[in-house]
């Protein structure tokens, strides 16, 4: 149920109009690592690494996130994503959330104009 529901919401963000501006393939993986993340942070009450994804989340949607819409390219990289986090281990997951807050640390989407 848990895979369902962060499916449907990250489908949900990456949704737009056709007047949208593109959502860049990084960014898009970028936002989806912080929102597998802030879950699996806060299932494994890691709750310094939980607020880094989960602030920088929220500043990414107040940045306009929601309004840009995505490729087919990388809606697959984004289906190819949430694959390879689901079947990883949880140590892989671990690593895989490590890129979520270097996403959180490095990102300049919310600072672009």
């Amino acid at each position: 149920m848990k895979k369902v529901l962060i499916a449907g919401l990250v489908s949900c963000l990456f949704a737009g109009t056709a007047a949208a501006e593109s959502l860049d393939k990084d960014t898009a993986l970028g936002m989806a690592r912080l929102m597998i993340c802030t879950t699996f942070y806060a299932e494994q009450d890691m709750q310094i690494e939980g607020s880094i994804v989960g602030q920088s989340m929220m500043a990414h949607k107040n940045a306009g996130i929601e309004e840009m819409i995505m490729s087919k390219e990388t809606s697959k990289a984004l289906d190819a994503y949430m694959v390879q986090f689901n079947a990883s281990s949880k140590e892989q997951q671990v690593k895989l959330c490590d890129e979520a807050i270097k996403f959180a640390r490095e990102s300049d989407f919310v600072t672009a104009e």
